[in-house]
């Protein structure tokens, strides 16, 4: 029979005596070690850390089983030894041996324990080792098992008085390290569950996602603290609410189907877009993932997941693909205007020249004149295009924005009537920035007009019938409010944070207007086409709907953003933020405004890809008496002027040409010649059609469309200049 027989029959079993005196002693002698047996396994039981059971099993097994030296010691996976917890000193006071290992040698009742022994009796004494005439003490080692898993060891011994340990008390060890195990996995357990809850916690309260739970009921059943960020509301005012009853009307039956298909074929939740409503009564863009829960049975008893707040990203989503179409169709509006210029060059050239050849009261004049006209208007629709797509050429000069804003005042003030009051606030340390002063002024006039207009008499939306309803509804509330146009300027200093919340913007200290009016404001469906060019909600014949492209395209062409704040309602409030540089402007040369002749004899070389075009373009030239040679493109001029031996006073070339633009055909030409002036034309601006590259701001250009007026002074200021 083993010691793991023999100690299931140990506290019942008393020894037999012949002398009934003896026998009645033994069996209250082993009651009283079954007391006392049961009392440390009542400490151990009632401790719920590692540390203290080991240290109670320690205490106890000296104190209650009086063995007078102890040590308690686990198994160890990461060392592969023994890991010291608990002992007694020479004192029989409890000492703290965490950091003792014991040293596995061959054949030592250690090795023995790990292969399958219970105990080992005999064992020389630990620290201290055994001194002279203590050769006799030995210590006992029972290896602790729970289900057959060796997970520690108990050393005792009485060093002290030398009293030997018997076969029962080591019986009844046998029966602590059953108990002691259990204790020890349980708090384990327990250390690991409460690990997992704190890991759960730390996750769930600082991933930035909702992490949620729902019951079988569709019930919320637990909610991260995270909600109070996304939705305002605490978690205990979330649990117990129905996760459909909180999504909006709008994405209710979609959501249902998804959820439903959660409990019914177990499928999960992934990427659902969803809105729920704030606490303050705006919508919230969430993304939702989750897995269901599922019991022993199979059976799916809830769902478990989280929410995302992604509100800010689709804003940015939709930003940039507004960005991007306005983009588009700003490159579209751009090559539209570079043809259409070509072609007005020709109509109102040909016009001007039919013109000089009519005599005053020919009936064709007026006809002329008609066409004269409206190629006059067609130019102005094609500089607003150019300016909507960046491509027109500014005047920029180092200004102060707020001298730009009270000079402006007087006429804004009679264009708004006299039932707006017009309230300016000024920085009065603005700085001066880069900036063209008429742009930036049609700029601030146009918002001025459109503010007028939601004010005085608000057509927003009023095409849209399904808005129709709202709007009158506004109408009325918007008799009684103050008209007012508020035009403030500040410098600012945008910041990484401010600029990852709209595409486009750059960090960077910059001036801001703010044009605000207390007018109708715009919905959502207005303010997403608001800067699209033929975008209107105007009555036909009140509007071209390009105002508001061309205020975008100058503001983007002066290095700026433009930002709009508006509810229908609310008035609206346009923000314009522009670049403070730091760098110095060249000189300009101021353009000639005397009525100088424009004639002259002067040999001028045309190099203009429209066949249309170059040829009035000669026509013109040779009226002024110049003197002329043309070609179609750079190559074939390079052609002419290698074959013409005489000095050449002035290239007029176009900016685009196919096979070889017009800066590449002068890099060309004066590599052979440099006895010439350069006049460059173009339907774009100098600074956005030479592959990319800025030609520079005192570049000579003139733009299409032009007549020959305007050409022969600006070929007179290149030859008369030294």
């Amino acid at each position: 029979m083993n010691y793991e027989q023999k100690s299931r029959g140990a506290l019942s079993d008393c020894a037999s005596a012949a002398d009934p005196g003896k026998e009645l002693s033994a069996v209250r002698e082993a009651d009283r070690a079954k007391d006392r047996v049961l009392q440390l396994l009542g400490r151990i039981t009632s401790q719920h850390t590692v540390d203290d059971i080991c240290r109670a099993a320690v205490e106890g097994v000296r104190e209650l089983m009086n063995f007078e030296r102890a040590g308690l010691f686990l198994w160890d996976d990461t060392v592969n030894t023994f890991r010291g917890t608990f002992g007694t000193d020479m004192d029989l006071k409890t000492t703290d041996e965490r950091h003792f290992l014991i040293e596995i040698l061959p054949g030592s009742p250690e090795e023995r324990l790990i292969g399958g022994s219970v105990i080992e009796r005999g064992c020389k004494l630990g620290a201290p080792e055994a001194r002279p005439g203590e050769e006799a003490v030995k210590a006992d080692l029972v290896g602790l098992r729970l289900e057959g898993r060796l997970y520690g060891l108990l050393s005792v011994d009485n060093r002290l008085s030398r009293r030997p340990i018997s076969d029962r008390e080591l019986e009844h060890l046998m029966l602590v390290s059953q108990v002691l195990g259990n204790a020890l996995e349980i708090s384990k357990a327990r250390l690991a569950l409460a690990r997992s809850e704190e890991r759960f916690r730390q996750v769930s309260e600082n991933s930035g996602e909702w992490i949620w739970e729902l019951g079988r009921d569709g019930k919320y059943t637990y909610c991260s603290r995270v909600v109070s960020q996304i939705l305002g509301y605490k978690p205990e005012a979330i649990v117990g609410t129905s996760f459909l009853d909180r999504v909006v009307e709008e994405d209710g039956l979609p959501m249902k189907a998804k959820l439903s298909a959660v409990f019914s074929d177990k499928a999960p939740l992934a990427g659902v877009i969803h809105r729920q409503v704030h606490k303050d009564g705006f919508q919230v863009v969430l993304e939702t993932t989750g897995i269901p829960i599922v019991d022993s049975a199979g059976k799916v008893i809830g769902c478990r997941g989280a929410h995302r707040d992604v509100t800010r990203e689709r804003e940015l989503e939709m930003q940039l693909r507004h960005s991007q179409k306005i983009e588009a169709v700003g490159r579209l509006a751009g090559g539209i205007a570079h043809d259409f210029n070509n072609l007005l060059t020709a109509i109102l050239g040909c016009g001007g020249l039919l013109l000089e050849e009519l005599p005053e009261g020919d009936p064709v004049r007026s006809d002329i004149e008609k066409i004269m006209t409206a190629g006059e208007r067609a130019a102005g629709l094609t500089k607003q295009l150019l300016a909507f797509s960046r491509r027109q050429v500014l005047k920029v000069a180092r200004q102060n924005v707020n001298n730009i804003v009270l000079d402006m005042e007087k006429l804004m003030q009679r264009t708004l009537g006299e039932d707006i009051e017009l309230i300016t606030r000024l920085d009065p340390s603005l700085p001066e920035i880069e900036t063209d002063a008429d742009q930036l002024e049609q700029v601030i006039l146009h918002l001025a007009i459109n503010a007028r207009e939601a004010m005085a008499d608000p057509q927003v939306g009023m095409e849209m019938p399904e808005l129709r309803a709202r709007m009158e509804e506004y109408r009325v509330k918007l008799e009684e409010r103050p008209k007012q146009l508020f035009i403030e300027t500040s410098t600012v200093l945008l910041d990484e944070s401010f600029c990852a919340k709209h595409v486009g913007v750059k960090p960077g200290r910059h001036i801001r207007i703010s044009i605000r009016d207390t007018g109708i404001g715009m919905p959502k469906e207005v303010r997403e086409h608001l800067f699209e060019p033929y975008f209107t909600t105007k009555e036909v014949g009140r509007g071209s709907g390009l105002g508001l492209s061309t205020v975008y395209g100058i503001v983007k062409q002066m290095g700026g953003s433009i930002l709009v704040e508006s509810e229908l309602g609310e008035g609206s409030s346009f923000r314009i933020f522009l670049p403070v540089s730091t760098e110095p402007l060249p000189p300009r040369a101021d353009a000639a405004k005397d009525r100088r002749d424009v004639r002259g004899k002067e040999t001028i070389l045309i190099v203009e890809d429209e066949e249309v075009v170059r040829s009035l373009t000669v026509r013109m030239l040779q009226t002024l008496g110049y003197r002329t040679m043309q070609a179609a493109h750079g190559h074939e001029a390079l052609d002419v002027c290698r074959t013409f031996k005489e000095p050449i006073d002035l290239v007029l070339t176009d900016m685009i040409m196919p096979h070889m633009n017009g800066k590449q055909f002068i890099e060309q030409l004066w590599k052979t010649r440099q006895d010439f002036k350069v006049l460059f034309v173009s339907g774009y601006s100098s600074s956005d059609t030479v592959d990319g590259k800025v030609i520079g701001e005192d570049t000579p250009l003139i733009q299409k469309p032009f007549t020959r007026e305007a050409l022969g002074r600006k070929i007179r200021e290149m030859l008369d200049t030294k």
